[in-house]
């Protein structure tokens, strides 16, 4: 059965006509994804304002949340999560700042991809070109998992963007994989297995010890891994070179127990020798969910990495 789910997913991969570009199996499925991703926006604090930003890669949907001085909060979503992912966070940020939440280009949520995203820098432009289009000079970027490569990769490509970095828990950074992972993604993202198989995975790869399908933010992850098929590379481990570049404050808290990457000790040592100015810490009973497991300790301290090092920053009064 683990062999046909492997050829299963890579058939799902590699077939279908057009552009390298990401695409839903069906209309249904969007439509369950969305009706998912509607019913937890209905839990969030109400957005000041969404909008379809244009970028030469497709169309970005984006909610903008609070109206706090200072420079504005752009949040990066971990794979499959999109906008409603920060449910838990926002309250405490949009309190103070003015934040601003996309749904990733090639991923599941309300953007629309167009042209492939091929490479670390073109996945980085999109973010780039949506951060001008909003009028805005630079952002503190917040990103978790997958997210917190995205925000680590344009703060590469595009520092002077980037006021700060805040990553939770991010994948492919400081440390790689646990060799499991590549395992459980498999009927996670395959709609033909059964369902109690995929909530295993999806619970497994969360660090959780089962899934609350009543939640309709595990219905939305359900929805976008089994419906949508991301024809994004998947990213390499960031260089030695890579890291030391990073030149702006970073704060990072990695999961003690996640069950994601390898060595969450490891990525903190490798972290600490080798940016610059980076603040970075093992919360040891946390899961790969951390942001969504205590968000008002995350909220409280992300808001004073952000006091601390604001006057700093590139961009800043």
């Amino acid at each position: 059965m683990l062999v046909l789910s492997l050829l299963s997913n890579l058939w799902f991969w590699t077939t279908g006509d057009g552009p390298a570009v990401g695409a839903w199996r069906s209309a249904e499925g969007r439509d369950a994804y969305l009706e998912a991703y509607d019913d937890v926006l209905a839990t969030m604090p109400e957005p000041e304002e969404r909008l379809d930003v244009g970028t030469s890669y497709g169309t970005v949907h984006v909610a903008r949340f609070g109206e706090g001085d200072g420079i504005p909060v752009l949040l990066m979503p971990g794979w499959g999560s999109g906008i409603p992912m920060w449910r838990d966070n926002l309250p405490a940020w949009v309190s103070e700042r003015t934040v601003y939440a996309v749904d990733a280009l090639g991923d599941a949520g309300r953007s629309t991809q167009t042209v492939p995203l091929d490479s670390p820098r073109s996945q980085a432009a999109w973010v780039s070109e949506t951060i001008s289009e909003l009028g805005l000079e630079s952002v503190h970027v917040f990103g978790h998992s997958f997210g917190g490569w995205s925000a680590a990769n344009l703060a590469l490509h595009h520092p002077d963007q980037v006021a700060t970095l805040t990553l939770f828990d991010p994948v492919q950074v400081f440390s790689t994989f646990r060799w499991q992972i590549y395992v459980w993604s498999i009927p996670a993202s395959v709609p033909v297995l059964p369902q109690s198989w995929r909530d295993e995975a999806l619970a497994r790869i969360g660090g959780e010890e089962d899934l609350d399908r009543s939640d309709p933010m595990t219905r939305m992850i359900d929805a976008g891994t089994q419906h949508y098929v991301s024809r994004r590379p998947f990213p390499d481990q960031l260089t030695d070179e890579q890291l030391r570049t990073l030149s702006m404050p970073v704060y990072a808290v990695m999961a003690g127990d996640s069950s994601v990457l390898a060595d969450p000790a490891a990525a903190v040592e490798r972290g600490r020798e080798l940016v610059p100015d980076l603040s970075i810490d093992v919360w040891s009973e946390a899961t790969h969910s951390l942001p969504m497991e205590d968000p008002e300790r995350v909220g409280r301290e992300v808001l004073t990495f952000l006091a601390d090092h604001e006057t700093s920053s590139p961009g800043a009064p």
